[in-house]
C-alpha cells in the first residue's frame, strides 16, 4: 500500500479549482524532457565490472531486464492518462451534494437487492485503448506512468474544513483468463484491498453471492473511494468468454464510465481489436473515449538508434565493443523491433559470450541466439519480416520468452567464483565495491584487489567504502612515487590521485558521508 497525505495545489483551469480530488494530484508536467527523465531508469553499471569472474558477470547481465528507454509513445500515454484522470474527477467532487446522494442511493440498491439508479453524473470520464503486439512495452509503459501518481491520497482537511476521505487515484487489473465479470470483480476487490488496506475481498468475493450484487458493490466502492482511473490489462482474454460474456463485460465497463464517470483504459494485444470493433464499438462511442492508441513495433529508424545505443552501454563481456550500424541492423532483423525480444536477445548474446569464454559480441551472435531460443515465435517474426498485411493481421499473441533455461545452461559451463572474491548471494561486498572504484581509475584488476586487501588490513574498526577507497588510492599513489613514475601532467587539482588521505579527499568534496 503506497499512500500520501493530500497536498493541494493551485489549478490553471477554472473548472478544476475547488475540487480536492483534482487539486491533490501531482501538478501536470508540460515539459516532455522532464517526463522522459522521470520515466527513465538507470541500471547500475561500472566499466570495471567487466573484469570480474564470468559467474559474477552473468549476474550483472540480469540487470538488463530492468532497462527502460522512454519514447514518443510514453509521452502520448502520459498526456492521455493525465487528461482522463482529471476529466473523470470533474463532476465527482466529494464536496458536491450529488456525491453523498449517490452513496446513499447505491447503499439502498445493495440493501434492497434490487437496482436503484443512483444520482446521474454528467459523464466526463474519458478512456482509451492501447492495442499492440505482445512485447512492445504496453504494460510496462502504463505501469511506469501510473507510478508517477500516488496510488492513494489521504484527505483530512480541505480549506480549514474536515474532509475524511481516502482517494484511490488508480487501479490496475488483469482481465480474467475466462473473460468473466465475476472474475474481474474478484480481481477488483483484491486490488482495492492491496491499495487501500481494506478487506473487501474477504467480505464480498469469498462469500456466495450473485454477480449482480458483486457488480453493485464494486460500483459503490468506486464511488466511496473516488477511484480515478481503472486500467484493465489483457483484454484479449474476452475472446474466451462464453455465452455472450465478452458483451456483458464490455457493457459493464461502459456503465462505469457513463453512470459513475470513472475512465476505463483497456490494454490488449492485436486479437483484442476484433472485440473492440464489434459489440463494444457502439457503446464506446457514447462514453467519450479518447480514441485507440495502436502501438506498433519499433521501426528501424532514429528511435531504434536511440533505444539500442542507450542499451549498449550495459555490456559485461570482457572485451567491450562499440555499437555499430551492423549491430543495430542484426538486432532489428532478429527482434523485428519488438522491445521485449530485443532486450532479451542482447542479454542472451552476452550470456552466451561469457559462458563460452569468447567474451566479445559479434552481430552474428544475435542470429545464433535467435535460432536457439526463438523457434516458437519464428512464424510470427517471419510474418513481420514479410510485410504482408494479411499475415501480420493473423498474428496472435506472441508467446513470452523465458531466459531462465538459457542462463542456467551457459552458467553451468563456468567454473566456480574464485575464493578471493567470495559470493554472498547476489550481494557485492565492501571490498568488491572498492575494487570496482579502483578499476574505474584504470588500475589493473590484480593490483586493485591487492591494494584493497592491504588497505582493509590496515583499517582498525568498522571500514567504510569511502575510507577504504581513499586508503587504497593513497597506497597506489605511494607505490607509484616509490617506483619513480612522473606525476601526471594532465591531473587536475581535484584529481583523486593527488589526494593522499581521507580528510584531504573529504575536503575536496570527492567523497560523501560514510555508508
Amino acid at each position: 500500500m503506497t499512500e500520501r497525505q493530500a497536498i493541494y495545489s493551485e489549478q490553471f483551469m477554472p473548472e478544476y479549482k475547488g475540487n480536492p480530488l483534482i487539486e491533490a494530484l501531482p501538478p501536470e508536467i508540460e515539459d516532455s524532457g522532464e517526463i522522459i527523465d522521470m520515466l527513465s531508469s538507470k541500471i547500475e553499471h561500472h566499466d570495471g565490472e567487466r573484469q570480474y569472474e564470468p559467474r559474477r558477470r552473468m549476474h550483472f547481465v540480469l540487470r538488463l531486464f530492468r532497462y527502460f528507454q522512454p519514447l514518443e509513445q510514453h509521452i502520448d500515454i502520459e498526456a492521455r492518462l493525465s487528461l482522463c484522470i482529471r476529466q473523470g474527477y470533474l463532476h465527482r467532487s466529494p464536496l458536491s451534494p450529488d456525491y453523498a446522494m449517490a452513496l446513499v442511493d447505491g447503499h439502498r440498491a445493495i440493501k434492497s437487492g434490487g437496482y436503484v439508479l443512483p444520482v446521474a453524473y454528467n459523464p466526463t470520464g474519458t478512456g482509451f485503448a492501447i492495442i499492440g503486439l505482445s512485447g512492445v512495452g504496453k504494460t510496462s509503459a502504463v505501469t511506469r506512468i501510473l507510478s508517477m501518481y500516488p496510488q492513494v491520497i489521504v484527505h483530512s482537511r480541505y480549506n480549514d474544513s474536515p474532509l475524511m476521505l481516502k482517494q484511490v487515484v488508480w487501479l490496475k487489473l488483469e482481465c480474467p483468463h475466462d473473460g468473466s465479470v465475476k472474475g474481474l470483480c474478484m480481481e477488483f476487490f483484491g486490488a482495492v484491498d492491496r491499495a487501500a488496506g481494506t478487506d473487501y475481498f474477504e467480505l464480498y468475493a469469498k462469500r456466495a453471492t450473485t454477480i449482480n450484487l458483486m457488480v453493485q458493490r464494486m460500483e459503490q466502492i468506486v464511488r466511496l473511494l473516488c477511484v480515478g482511473v481503472l486500467v484493465i490489462d489483457e483484454i484479449q482474454h474476452l475472446r474466451l468468454a462464453k455465452g455472450g460474456g465478452s458483451e456483458k463485460m464490455l457493457n459493464f465497463l461502459v456503465t462505469l464510465v457513463n453512470k459513475i464517470g470513472i475512465p476505463v483504459v483497456l490494454i490488449g494485444t492485436t486479437p483484442a481489436m476484433e472485440i473492440l470493433q464489434s459489440e463494444f464499438r457502439q457503446a464506446r462511442r457514447s462514453s467519450g473515449i479518447l480514441g485507440d492508441l495502436l502501438w506498433d513495433r519499433m521501426e528501424n529508424d532514429a528511435s531504434w538508434d536511440i533505444f539500442v545505443s542507450s542499451m549498449w552501454r550495459y555490456q559485461w563481456t570482457r572485451h567491450k565493443v562499440p555499437v555499430s550500424d551492423e549491430f543495430k541492423a542484426a538486432l532489428y532483423y532478429e527482434s523485428q523491433g519488438i522491445v521485449d525480444i530485443a532486450v532479451k536477445l542482447y542479454a542472451m548474446a552476452q550470456m552466451r559470450a561469457i559462458g563460452l569464454r569468447t567474451d566479445v559480441l559479434t552481430p552474428d551472435d544475435f542470429r545464433v541466439v535467435a535460432s536457439e531460443k526463438l523457434g516458437l515465435i519464428k512464424e510470427s517474426l517471419d510474418a513481420l519480416r514479410s510485410g504482408d498485411k494479411k499475415r501480420i493481421a493473423a498474428i496472435g499473441d506472441i508467446a513470452p520468452i523465458s531466459v531462465d533455461d538459457y542462463y542456467a545452461a551457459y552458467s553451468a559451463m563456468l567454473p566456480p567464483i574464485a575464493e578471493d572474491i567470495p559470493q554472498k548471494g547476489s550481494e557485492i561486498t565492501l571490498s568488491e565495491q572498492a575494487v570496482l572504484r579502483l578499476l574505474g581509475m584504470e588500475i589493473e584488476p590484480a593490483q586493485a584487489k591487492r591494494l584493497v586487501g592491504k588497505a582493509m588490513a590496515g583499517i582498525s574498526g568498522k571500514a567504510t567504502l569511502a575510507g577504504l577507497v581513499c586508503k587504497a588510492a593513497a597506497l597506489y599513489e605511494a607505490e607509484s612515487e616509490s617506483m619513480g613514475q612522473p606525476e601526471d601532467e594532465t591531473a587536475t587539482p581535484d584529481d583523486i590521485r593527488k589526494a593522499n588521505d581521507y580528510e584531504g579527499m573529504k575536503a575536496a568534496g570527492l567523497v560523501g558521508k560514510p555508508l
